[in-house]
């Protein structure tokens, strides 16, 4: 229940409710003041009591019931008719305890003498529907733009906590693809091959000005489709295929249809870099490296791995896969799963992700 109420808004809603209040009860006030010419204390005591005792017994319950209902709604994504219905439905509900509570309350006070007729409670109801709906109304007002800007702020601040996080792999991107041990390696490769295959030197060329290009020039956008991702990894995997040549085995699979799915950018190039990194060891030199993207239900699964050297307990905790969950959580909240871990027969390691279907 907890999470369906929020004290704060609960507050400003029994603010609005003393407020609208404390209106009804000077309009009363001037009104008795004005037909009978008196102003005697007792009289005003008795006219604010009568407004208040019934607001404390009926109406604050109601407002809770609506704010718990109204949660409910937004909670679970009602269609708008089906809110419009239910929120008709308890206007007049809320209309009703309104004024019975009232009826109820006099008949009380007045010690069980006063009687009223079905007649002259339905024309109470009549007469005060017009000003319970506008109450009622203020109620959901002021409980949809509490969300609403609630939910406005939290998606700017996302907004900005996505496009750091953008800049920041796109940056560690370069640097990892700029660093000297790679460039090192890359240019000994080209170096070596311009004797042997100058046709492989030439595609390496190739390839590293795209890679580097594609990384510079990947629009400000945290969600691409999985095609360009590909496309994207592909100029990384030409590179490190041609510098490990026959060491080497790529097997990537995508399920036919999803191409046009929305996943987060660069998500997929790190994990991979990781494998090379960790992976070739005195014990492996031949890696083996399997990429997998399927449909699981409403999830996209993704799933990497490789044959290479099994992690220490605390790779896991590393900055790039740290990096790669700050970026899910920011962008899912606590809709994905991100699974590092060594496979169960220790023969390499596995990363999985699944994230929310989206086109």
């Amino acid at each position: 229940m907890g999470k369906l109420i929020d004290k704060k808004l609960f507050l400003i809603l029994m603010g609005y409710v003393s407020a609208y209040k404390t209106v009804t009860i000077l309009q009363e006030l001037t009104l008795n003041y004005l037909e009978n010419k008196v102003h005697k204390n007792i009289e005003w005591f008795s006219i604010i009591i009568q407004q208040l005792i019934p607001t404390a017994v009926t109406i604050t319950p109601i407002v809770f019931i609506i704010l718990v209902v109204t949660k409910i709604m937004i909670n679970r994504n009602y269609k708008w008719l089906y809110i419009i219905i239910i929120h008709f439905t308890l206007s007049w509900v809320y209309g009703l305890l309104v004024t019975l509570s009232g009826v109820v309350y006099l008949t009380i006070t007045e010690g069980g003498t006063i009687a009223f007729s079905k007649s002259e409670i339905i024309s109470q109801l009549v007469y005060s529907s017009s000003r319970d709906f506008l109450g009622y109304v203020g109620f959901v007002s002021i409980i949809y733009s509490y969300y609403y800007i609630n939910r406005t702020i939290k998606i700017e601040i996302q907004k900005a906590q996505l496009s750091e996080q953008l800049i920041n792999i796109k940056m560690e991107a370069l640097k990892s693809q700029l660093n000297p041990h790679f460039l090192f390696n890359t240019l000994n490769s080209i170096s070596a091959l311009i004797i042997e295959d100058q046709k492989k030197a030439q595609d390496m060329i190739a390839y590293l000005g795209d890679l580097l290009r594609e990384v510079l020039i990947i629009k400000n956008e945290n969600l691409i489709p999985i095609h360009q991702e590909i496309s994207i990894l592909n100029k990384y995997l030409d590179i490190m295929r041609i510098r490990f040549s026959d060491h080497l085995n790529i097997d990537i699979e995508i399920q036919e249809d999803i191409e046009k799915v929305l996943i987060p950018s660069m998500i997929i190039q790190p994990i991979i870099e990781n494998s090379f990194k960790h992976g070739y060891s005195y014990n492996v030199e031949n890696l083996k490296i399997k990429l997998s993207i399927s449909k699981e239900d409403d999830k996209l699964l993704i799933n990497i791995t490789n044959n290479g050297e099994i992690i220490a307990c605390t790779t896991s905790s590393g900055m790039g896969i740290k990096n790669i969950k700050d970026r899910l959580h920011t962008l899912y909240n606590k809709n994905f799963d991100f699974i590092f871990r060594n496979l169960k027969n220790n023969n390499g390691v596995e990363t999985i992700m699944k994230i929310p279907l989206e086109y």
